[in-house]
């Protein structure tokens, strides 16, 4: 009897976890790949500038590049993620980054490396907090914060890992090879999981209040200020405009 759960555990081995932290689980492992190859640039900067002999100014140009349009194109990826399925919007950006990576392994000219991190930020963008968040909003009412933490939490772990993998690749078999193996992570390992755990079958928690206490919170939350909302209603841009946060968040992303 023993042998024949453990069997059933090897071959399912998300059985039995909880749908709604199976999603959770996803979306960090989309954000500890997005963060850790694109944290991961400096490690190849001194490679790169002694193999080409390009400027360490004109090489943090493209790193600019991909960080403007991460910039740009954050609300494209929050109206995309309201708009159409978050997880098939945060899946195309890995494999546009994935893809994106394994280009940079063959790139010979200045140009060529400025495209490709251009690509790879737009990538990145459909895989940012913008698109997660919306996912994981959806699932937890009671326990949002926590989710959203600790999918947030992936992004640090993978800048703490993937950058000193990078660098021990690098120095046993090249860039070249470093960013194939990047590349390959993304593709290869990351998209098929994330997607497995993403897809996860859930049943969004339930607020378990009495009804009239309901009611009577969102009533008084409407009679607020301007930034006392209802999470699961969301804001409108004209709403979320007129609160000092909005701002603050906005022009905080450019400093």
């Amino acid at each position: 009897m023993y042998f024949r759960v453990l069997i059933r555990r090897l071959r399912h081995p998300l059985a039995g976890a909880s749908p709604g932290w199976l999603v959770v689980a996803g979306a960090a492992l989309v954000l500890f790949g997005a963060a850790g190859s694109r944290f991961s640039f400096g490690v190849f900067l001194t490679p790169l500038t002694e193999d080409f002999g390009w400027s360490r100014s004109s090489m943090s140009g493209a790193l600019a590049v991909a960080g403007l349009a991460t910039a740009f194109l954050r609300p494209v990826a929050g109206y995309l993620s309201d708009r159409f399925d978050p997880v098939k919007m945060a899946l195309i950006g890995m494999a546009m980054a994935g893809l994106a990576l394994l280009g940079l392994s063959q790139i010979n000219q200045l140009w060529q490396l400025y495209t490709l991190f251009l690509i790879m930020g737009s990538g990145f963008t459909l895989a940012s907090p913008a698109t997660l968040t919306r996912l994981i909003s959806s699932v937890f009412t009671k326990r949002r914060s926590l989710a959203l933490s600790l999918a947030g939490s992936g992004s640090a772990i993978g800048e703490t890992t993937l950058v000193p993998i990078s660098a021990v690749v690098l120095t046993l078999g090249g860039w070249r090879s470093a960013y194939i193996v990047l590349s390959m992570l993304v593709l290869v390992v990351i998209i098929p999981v994330s997607y497995r755990l993403l897809k996860s079958k859930f049943v969004p928690e339930v607020d378990d209040r009495d009804p009239a206490e309901i009611t009577k919170v969102n009533q008084k939350e409407s009679e607020g200020p301007a930034c006392a909302w209802a999470p699961d209603q969301g804001m409108s841009l004209k709403q979320a405009a007129r609160t000092p946060i909005f701002w603050a968040l906005t022009f905080g992303f450019f400093t």
